[in-house]
């Protein structure tokens, strides 16, 4: 039997630790990893708060047993909540326990003599979670790893990240997005895959992600990317961003099974002009690439103040430097000056922190008191305090006691020396956040990010203030907040005593420009009711037990999530270690309540002894070394030290691979083409894979995603609110807004010079379905496959008229029909052309109300027949669906994927559910029926055989 367990520990990895396990790799067996024939990852994000599923699959093709590990890099922000493994059809899940529980069982089983392994580490802003596995010759195994996290607005979106890595080239690889919300979705963006450093300027657009609008509030994102398409295989970040409607000031207030949450980021207030000092770490350690990177981020911030703030530069080392002893309004020509000082600023002498400190906040007490403007402090270093006072508990006391008017100190750690404690201790302590920046090539992008996020002070002293009685106190988040930010937002959540109350309204206030007060008005019966469980909008037949333990609520599991993450924060605010331990307590209970990997608690998995799991990545910084040599078998592999980008954003992996002895010292992490964006690999600037994502020119929205064909008018086209545009060529581009009355979208157009005619996708047949038919009450087409025999002759649809006949036969090749005949006044065959990227139909014809098009793809040629209302003569292949109408039901995720639910109506009035995936089809997606779902309408496929002419 092996024991396992993930946790949670502190951020940096020590050398002794990477030391330790290279002396294993070199050990290590050097036999081949086991392959990943199966990699999905589905998100469902209900009301910002997102649930991702990652399931991967593995298969041993070797004659002998072989290691397989599973690697996710997920959020910093995220708590793992399920782990699955199944192996020969046994599945062995997970179980969240008390830490010191946990280990207690891993130390047994290693005095037992079994595999066990301590599996901890936290790369770059992120958590990494391993497990590896023996697999059997032959043998399949299957990972499965949940997790949640409250997606967090900055600069005007949420930002939903999925790290991606598997190391190889997946033959089934797809990540699919649903978005839900209760107010309508303005703005969705799917950025190229990012590597692990930020750049300077646009992004663009993937365009291999496929947006879909379902409803103005309700969004689905598909990427599924063909085997030639990942090239030597995909690394780094898929990223969805998406924002709401915020025309209405009271926000989004929700309630669900007894627990409710308020998001309010209110739009048209205008900023507050600010006290800005700037703190700066100017000793001897922060020379040379350090200093260069500090003068470059500062430069971007000194362009992003306004005219109305103040500002005042302080650099320290063992004394104090200023730009000016005074505070000073914003002007070109001070901003100039400014630049010039922190271009002239040399680095030396030591670390005196507690004075830097000291000084600022005395200096933006003495401006700030009651004037209406917004106080902000800024706190940079990259080391420990080394001159004046050194003692942690000391310097933050000293603040503590200077900083009575509570202004806002926003700290960053630069580097691997800084003492990141004291820097989230102290913006713990004074209403800001801290973030470490990362000794990497976009440091300066780091910095200058970290300052656009605070630049823009909207309101002070926001209070939610509800009616009494309305919640239960001690169950609530933190209702009163600092400062809001532009692009921010600010979430309430808590246990609900009393509905009628908080139905009755609440009022939220603020301070804001000319110290004016500010009021935000939720109304009377705004807020909304959602049910749990989920009422199904049919019923689903069911042979599970009934399940008698209480579920928590979407809502509830929110409420957690935030109360924990208070509670973190609280510590870190926290010097007695009694007040600490209570809130250690209440963590521990809450996480084990709702199975949340917390830095208090682990994930234990049991295994059988033939699954013997080695330990793969060491626990960092504090960690004891409680990895038993004897516990290591052949075939133990280290992952790359990867590291992300700073910020919000960090490098990934998930999946089954080695490790190469050489990057176990790489600071940096694997080798820089690991991370770069593989859409950028190829070599000609506008390759195959850049083949336009949209028809040439047509009537209006005819090269829409969504729409299939370019039109001559009786084709069909998607509603406005199922729209989005995706960039046509290459790099360079030009964006231009569009406005709805439902929502608006970013889209991109080509610019000069105009790029080489694009190649055609490199698609495998799985990801091209052959038939779609759109029926009455259908938004998209359900497509499927049919089993044809390849050379065969069928009848796809013909038609009896009064004067004459038409019908439309196919040949079916080694994929898809590779010729089609059309027998109208006179025969036509078009030959399916794989070249053709025109992505217009190359063959259309209306029949009555039913129209059919046809269309050339890399492996074949594909059928749309979109019946407008139901016929009875017409025959054929296509014809089976002409006495059907459809009604699109819902999307649910089942079973770690997602899952449509279709009602189809016949004529006759009787009704059939099918459960559908989706593809894409033409430039949008299909509901894609599988081949069970497709044998109710198919039953035999011989009666639209023919004869070879």
């Amino acid at each position: 039997m092996t024991i396992i367990f993930f946790s949670l520990e502190s951020e940096n990895m020590r050398d002794l630790c990477i030391i330790a396990v290279l002396l294993f790799c070199f050990v290590s067996s050097q036999a081949k990893s086991p392959e990943i024939y199966f990699l999905h990852v589905s998100s469902e994000i209900d009301y910002r708060f997102a649930k991702t599923v990652v399931t991967s699959k593995v298969v041993n093709k070797e004659p002998t047993a072989s290691e397989a590990l599973f690697d996710l890099t997920l959020p910093n922000e995220a708590f793992i909540t399920a782990f699955k493994l199944t192996i020969n059809g046994k599945e062995i899940e997970g179980k969240v326990k008390e830490k010191e529980q946990a280990k207690q069982e891993f130390e047994a089983a290693k005095s037992k003599g079994q595999s066990a392994g301590h599996i901890v580490a936290k790369p770059r802003e992120t958590n990494k979670f391993q497990i590896q596995v023996n697999v059997a010759a032959t043998e399949k195994v299957t990972f499965e790893l949940t997790y949640r996290e409250l997606l967090k607005r900055t600069n005007g979106l949420y930002d939903h990240v999925i790290y991606i890595n598997p190391g190889q080239v997946v033959d089934d690889l797809k990540i699919n997005v649903l978005i839900k919300e209760t107010t309508n979705i303005t703005t969705i963006k799917t950025p190229p895959i990012r590597n692990d450093l930020l750049t300077d300027g646009s992004e663009g657009t993937n365009e291999l992600a496929v947006v879909d609008r379902l409803s103005p509030t309700k969004a689905f994102v598909s990427y599924e990317p063909s085997r030639a398409e990942q090239e030597s295989g995909i690394s780094g970040q898929f990223i969805v961003q998406y924002d709401v409607d915020r025309s209405d000031d009271a926000g989004d207030l929700i309630f669900m099974d007894g627990y409710f949450v308020h998001f309010l980021a209110p739009e048209g207030v205008k900023p507050m002009p600010m006290d800005i000092v700037f703190v700066l770490d100017k000793s001897g350690s922060m020379g040379g690439t350090k200093m260069t990177q500090l003068q470059d981020s500062m430069k971007k911030n000194l362009d992003d103040v306004k005219a109305d703030d103040k500002i005042m530069i302080i650099a320290f080392d063992s004394n104090l430097s200023y730009w000016k002893t005074d505070f000073v309004q914003v002007t070109p020509e001070n901003i100039n000056d400014a630049k010039n000082y922190i271009r002239n600023t040399h680095a030396g002498g030591g670390t005196n922190i507690d004075l830097g400190l000291r000084d600022g906040i005395q200096k933006l007490t003495q401006i700030s008191g009651n004037n209406g403007r917004a106080p902000v402090l800024v706190f940079l270093t990259d080391g420990e305090a080394t001159v004046g006072e050194t003692n942690t508990e000391r310097i933050l006391n000293n603040l503590k006691k200077e900083n009575e008017a509570d202004i806002p100190i926003f700290s960053l750690a630069f580097g691997r020396g800084a003492d990141f404690d004291i820097v989230k201790r102290v913006a713990a302590q004074n209403n800001g956040f801290a973030r470490k920046i990362y000794e990497d090539s976009d440091a300066a992008l780091q910095i200058a990010g970290f300052y656009k996020e605070i630049s823009t002070v909207l309101l002070k002293d926001v209070k939610f203030n509800y009616v009494d009685g309305t919640l239960y106190d001690t169950e609530v988040t933190n209702t009163e907040f600092k400062t809001y930010f532009r692009g921010s937002e600010m979430v309430v959540s808590g246990k609900v005593k009393d509905l009628k109350k908080l139905q009755t309204g609440l009022m939220v206030n603020g301070t804001g420009i000319g110290n004016q007060e500010v009021e935000f008005q939720v109304p009377p019966m705004r807020c909304i009711i959602l049910p749990w469980p989920p009422i199904r909008p049919f019923p689903v037949p069911t042979t599970a037990p009934v399940v008698t333990t209480r579920n928590p609520s979407i809502m509830e599991k929110l409420w957690a999530y935030m109360t924990i993450k208070q509670l973190l924060k609280q510590k870190d605010a926290l010097d007695s270690q009694t007040e600490i331990a209570k809130l250690d307590e209440k963590i521990l209970r809450l996480s084990l309540k709702y199975q949340f990997v917390t830095p208090l608690t682990s994930m234990v998995v049991t295994l059988p002894d033939k699954t013997k799991a080695n330990p793969s990545e060491v626990q960092s910084s504090d960690m004891n070394m409680d990895m038993d040599m004897g516990s290591f078998n052949g075939g133990m592999s280290f992952p790359q030290a990867r590291r992300g980008r700073g910020m919000s954003l960090s490098s990934s992996a998930f999946g089954v691979q080695n490790m190469a002895v050489q990057n176990v010292f790489a600071k940096r992490g694997p080798p820089r083409n690991r991370f770069r964006n593989f859409r950028r690999q190829r070599k000609p600037s506008f390759s195959a894979a850049l083949a336009p994502r949209a028809f040439p020119a047509a009537p209006p929205m005819s090269n829409a995603k969504g729409s299939f064909f370019n039109a001559n008018n009786f084709l069909p086209t998607s509603p406005p609110f199922m729209t989005i545009t995706q960039p046509r060529f290459g790099t360079t581009t030009t964006t231009t807004t569009t406005t709805t009355p439902i929502y608006t979208t970013t889209t991109q157009r080509p610019t000069s010079p105009t790029p080489p005619p694009p190649s055609p996708r490199k698609l495998e047949k799985s990801q091209v379905p052959s038939f779609g038919v759109t029926l009455p009450g259908l938004t998209k087409p359900l497509c499927f496959d049919l089993p044809m025999v390849s050379g065969k002759l069928y009848n796809l649809i013909d038609m009896s008229v009064p004067t004459t006949g038409y019908s439309l036969h196919g040949r079916f090749g080694t994929n898809m029909i590779e010729r089609v005949t059309v027998f109208d006044e006179q025969s036509t065959s078009i030959d399916a052309d794989p070249t053709d990227v025109t992505k217009a139909s190359v063959y259309q014809k209306r029949l009555g109300t039913t129209s059919v098009a046809v269309k050339n793809t890399p492996l074949g040629l594909q059928f749309l027949a979109t019946f407008s209302k139901t016929r009875t003569n017409l025959n054929g292949v296509l014809a089976i669906w002409k006495e059907y109408g459809g009604k699109f039901v819902d999307i649910i995720m089942e079973s770690g994927g997602f899952v449509t639910y279709i009602e189809i109506t016949s004529t006759s009035g009787s009704q059939t559910v099918l459960k559908a995936t989706t593809k894409e089809f033409g430039d949008g997606i299909c509901w894609y029926l599988d081949n069970e779902s497709v044998k109710r309408f198919y039953t035999n496929m011989s009666q639209f055989e023919l004869s070879a002419p």
